[in-house]
C-alpha cells in the first residue's frame, strides 16, 4: 500500500525561474542557521516574544543567544487566537500551514520584528518585518534550503562553510526513500522494501543540531529559483480541499482564501483521540505530523496546551493525488466508526 507522508524524497522543479524570493536572498543549511544569521545581528536585544504555539527549533537559537523569552498566547477560542505582546526587544511573528493571517498593527512598536515565512512563502507576502526567513525542507526534498533576506536589502555574515556531513547523509537518505517508493530494485534484483532510511534522516537532525550559521548547498539555492511554484499550489489547494470537505468541523482553518497554499490540512481532533487517531493512520501507512513536541522552553498555560494536545496535520502535499486524500478521508472515517 502507498505511503503517505513522512520525509520528502523529490523536488518539483521547473525550466523557468519563479519569484519566490527577493535578490537580496542569502542562503544557510536549515532555517535554524538563518535564525541563528539573525540572532548574531541583534547583540543589543534581550528579550524577545514568540507564539506559544511554535516549534522548539525557533526558540532555542534565542536561548543560546542567552535571550529572555516570553510567550503570547495562541490558542483556539472557535477561530485561531494571537494576542500578540509588544512589550519585549524583538517580536517573532508567523501564520500557520499557509493560511491567510491579517498582519498585527505594528506602528506603534520600536523593536526588531522577525516574520518567519516558513509557512507562508507561497501563500501571502509580508512587508512588516525588519528580517525573514524561512525553510524549503518543509515543502520539498531539498538536501538544504534555510533562507533569509533583511527588509533594507543588506547582507548577514556566515561564520563557516562545514556541515560535518550534514549534507551527504540527508542526500543518502533522500536517495534511499526515493529507492524505496518507487519500487527500485538492488544490485540482487530485489525490490528495495527496507526502511533504513528513517536511521540516516535521524543521524541528520542530530547533526544539524550542533551546526550554528553554515550556507546551503549550490544545488539547493539552484533548486529553489526554478520550483514550480504553480504545480505545488494547484497540487496542495486541490488536495486540501478533498481533506477540508470530509471534516469541516474539526478545522483549525475554516476559510481557504484565493491566495492560500496549504501545507497541511491541520484539523483539532476531537474527545482527545487525536494520538488514537495518529497510531490508526501511521498502521495504514500514513504519516500525518503533530505540530508541535511540547519542549523544556515553551511556557504554556491550559488554554495554550489544547492545542498541542489536540493537533493533527493531514497531508496534502504535491506528493500526492486527490485519490490519495480520499483514501486518508476514508481511512479516517473507519476510525471514528469503531
Amino acid at each position: 500500500m502507498k505511503e503517505i507522508g513522512s520525509e520528502f524524497w523529490d523536488v518539483p522543479a521547473s525550466d523557468a525561474q519563479n519569484d519566490l524570493f527577493p535578490e537580496s536572498t542569502q542562503w544557510f543549511l536549515s532555517g535554524r542557521s538563518a535564525l541563528h544569521a539573525i540572532i548574531k545581528e541583534l547583540p543589543g536585544c534581550r528579550t524577545v516574544a514568540l507564539p506559544s504555539w511554535c516549534c522548539d527549533s525557533v526558540i532555542k537559537p534565542f536561548v543560546d543567544a542567552g535571550m529572555k523569552i516570553s510567550f503570547y498566547p495562541v490558542y483556539w477560542d472557535g477561530r485561531l487566537v494571537q494576542e500578540i505582546s509588544f512589550d519585549s526587544d524583538v517580536l517573532f511573528l508567523m501564520n500557520y500551514f499557509g493560511y491567510f493571517s491579517p498582519a498585527p498593527d505594528l506602528s506603534a512598536y520600536k523593536g526588531i520584528v522577525i516574520r518567519d515565512v516558513t509557512h507562508s512563502i507561497f501563500s501571502e507576502s509580508y512587508s512588516d518585518a525588519d528580517y525573514y526567513f524561512g525553510s524549503l525542507r518543509k515543502w520539498c526534498g531539498v538536501l538544504t534550503g534555510g533562507y533569509v533576506w533583511a527588509d533594507d536589502g543588506h547582507k548577514l555574515t556566515l561564520e563557516h562553510s562545514d556541515d560535518f556531513g550534514y549534507t551527504l547523509l540527508r542526500g543518502k537518505a533522500i536517495q534511499l526513500k526515493n529507492s524505496f517508493i518507487n519500487g527500485y530494485v538492488d544490485a540482487q534484483g530485489n525490490r528495495v522494501t527496507d526502511k533504513g532510511y528513517l536511521k540516516i534522516f535521524d543521524a541528520a537532525e542530530e547533526v544539524l543540531e550542533n551546526i550554528g550559521i553554515a550556507p546551503a548547498a549550490e544545488r539547493d539555492v539552484t533548486l529553489a529559483k526554478q520550483l514550480d511554484v504553480e504545480f505545488i499550489k494547484t497540487r496542495h489547494r486541490a488536495n486540501a480541499e478533498v481533506l477540508r470537505t470530509a471534516f469541516p468541523d474539526w478545522l483549525i482553518f475554516p476559510e481557504m482564501s484565493a491566495s492560500d497554499c496549504p501545507m497541511f490540512a491541520p484539523i483539532l481532533v476531537p474527545d482527545g483521540k487525536r494520538n488514537e487517531l495518529r497510531r490508526f493512520l501511521i498502521n495504514n501507512n500514513i504519516y500525518c505530523p503533530t505540530h508541535w513536541p511540547v519542549s523544556e522552553y515553551h511556557q504554556l498555560d491550559e488554554r495554550m496546551e489544547t492545542i498541542y494536545q489536540n493537533e493533527l496535520s493531514l497531508v496534502c502535499d504535491q506528493r500526492y493525488t486527490e485519490d490519495d486524500m480520499f483514501r486518508m478521508v476514508e481511512t479516517i472515517k473507519a476510525f471514528v466508526e469503531v
